[in-house]
């Protein structure tokens, strides 16, 4: 065979890769197929998505969509296999291909790749071709990327992929926090300017005009605001009941009306920037445009940044005040942003041997404890350690330790609130955050300090202001303010060291 014989024979053959699945054998053209990679340990599921949908990964910046094949095309698979998945570019967008394990590259003649030209419709027009090999005794079903736009749901992926891609390229680079929250598995986010309130679950009021996500009404300062189930909201699938001391409900203003919100946990306030925060594909599905997008606070830590005015429609809305709206309108029902002449400020209220609060603008961010915490040598007993943050070095103090208090030693179910020092951030060990209210600073009464002085001995004198306010279910709270800046003054010499 000459030269250019041999040559035309090459530029006949095709090459696929071929993928396993249960006892099918598919197969990719290389031309779309980018890598292969494992399946991650952490995958996202995103709320109201199709089934075929497994969720969504981060390779390397970029959020990557898993197609689940066998749920797609209705095929059997390996649940003992350890999966692949090919992600491939179609469209301008990476997809990825779930598939139980890889096969072999395959180098097909032109001849033995039968087309197929009638026009199916659904999850089966993914399937373009078949590979007759070995004179037909092996068969190859070959899937088209491109083929994925007949699918409503994944030609919207597409098209919000590349709008993502654009916006991404207008972003400015703002310093922002949000307060992350569990519902079910998953880790929520919302940025915390929305957020009027978060309290803990006072009793609610069932109500024969709810509703199926609503779970009834709880009265506020004189005030109903409705409460919905957010894992019913969201269709976040069932998994362990909440532990209800960890519950906490989120109160958020849409459109003009204060709707409460029911979640497993209120977990930590983290700051992030918009470079951070990496878009979501979406499919075409119910509340599409309720995800900001996606921060990856570690390699195993992904957060979904919600739109808050994006959660509920006006539908929806209309349908859990049908039949009670005399209940949520203004003056009535309505919590009023102007129904105060004073200041109103967000307090963090926390545990330590007390309940004490402090200014939610001297707290940074409320952060978990992490596993890879360094104690230094040299440092005083309560320095429990230092750990990374996102690039800076966080000086850890235990709180209970520093002001002489029982010390357990556990903290599986401590916080960390990240205040700034003059020279760098202090993190701070409390056992629990309980809560964040907003207080109209006109309406507090002051106590003397005398009714607090057991406490103002154990906290050597650092509370700033002992104040009492009726909390958002009218019962009355004390606050014992915490002067965070005297606290920090303490713990740092005039060098900028721990003491």
């Amino acid at each position: 065979m000459s030269a250019t014989s041999g040559k035309k024979v090459l530029n006949k053959l095709q090459m696929f890769a071929s993928f396993r699945l249960g006892n099918a054998e598919l197969a990719l053209s290389v031309v779309t197929l980018q890598e292969v990679v494992n399946v991650p340990d952490v995958i996202n599921q995103i709320p109201l998505a199709p089934p075929f949908l497994k969720g969504i990964f981060n390779l390397r910046g970029a959020i990557i969509p898993i197609i689940d094949v066998a749920t797609l095309l209705d095929l059997p698979k390996d649940d003992q296999a350890p999966g692949k998945i090919a992600v491939v570019m179609t469209e301008g967008a990476r997809v990825g291909f779930l598939f139980d394990s890889t096969s072999e590259i395959l180098n097909v003649p032109e001849e033995s790749v039968c087309q197929f030209n009638d026009e199916v419709q659904g999850p089966a027009s993914v399937v373009c071709a078949v590979l007759k090999l070995n004179n037909g005794q092996r068969l190859v079903e070959v899937i088209d990327p491109g083929s994925l736009l007949k699918i409503e749901n994944i030609a919207h992926l597409i098209q919000s992929n590349q709008g993502s891609e654009q916006d991404d390229r207008k972003k400015k680079f703002k310093r922002r926090q949000c307060i992350t929250f569990q519902a079910g598995p998953r880790d929520f986010g919302m940025n915390i300017g929305a957020i009027r309130e978060i309290i803990r679950v006072p009793e609610i009021k069932r109500s024969s005009m709810q509703m199926n996500l609503s779970l009834g009404m709880v009265s506020l300062r004189g005030t109903v605001i409705p409460v919905l189930d957010f894992r019913k909201l969201l269709q976040v699938e069932e998994s362990a009941p909440a532990d209800k001391e960890n519950q906490r409900i989120i109160i958020l203003k849409i459109q003009e009306i204060h709707v409460g919100f029911l979640v497993d946990s209120v977990d930590s306030i983290n700051t992030y920037y918009e470079e951070d925060l990496l878009p979501v594909p979406m499919f075409k599905q119910d509340k599409m445009t309720m995800l900001r997008g996606m921060i990856a606070f570690s390699e195993t830590r992904n957060v979904l940044l919600l739109a808050e005015d994006q959660l509920l429609t006006a539908e929806e809305v209309d349908e859990f005040t049908r039949g009670h709206s005399a209940l949520y309108k203004k003056g009535v029902g309505q919590l009023s942003d102007q129904d105060t002449s004073g200041v109103r400020n967000p307090y963090i209220s926390f545990k330590l041997e007390y309940m004490l609060s402090t200014r939610l603008s001297s707290v940074d961010e409320i952060a978990n404890l992490s596993a890879d915490m360094v104690k230094p040598p040299g440092y005083p007993d309560y320095v429990v350690g230092v750990q990374h943050m996102r690039g800076e070095v966080v000086t850890l103090v235990d709180l209970r330790m520093y002001y002489g208090m029982t010390v357990t030693g556990d903290y599986t179910n401590s916080r960390v609130l990240i205040v700034k020092g003059a020279q760098g951030k202090i993190g701070l060990l409390v056992d629990s955050v309980e809560s964040i209210d907003t207080v109209d600073e006109s309406k507090k009464i002051q106590i003397p300090h005398l009714f607090a002085k057991d406490a103002l001995k154990a906290l050597r004198g650092d509370i700033d202001e002992v104040v009492e306010m009726q909390d958002l279910t009218g019962k009355k709270k004390i606050f014992m303010v915490l002067d965070m800046p005297e606290v920090l003054r303490k713990l740092l010499n005039p060098n900028g060291a721990v003491a």
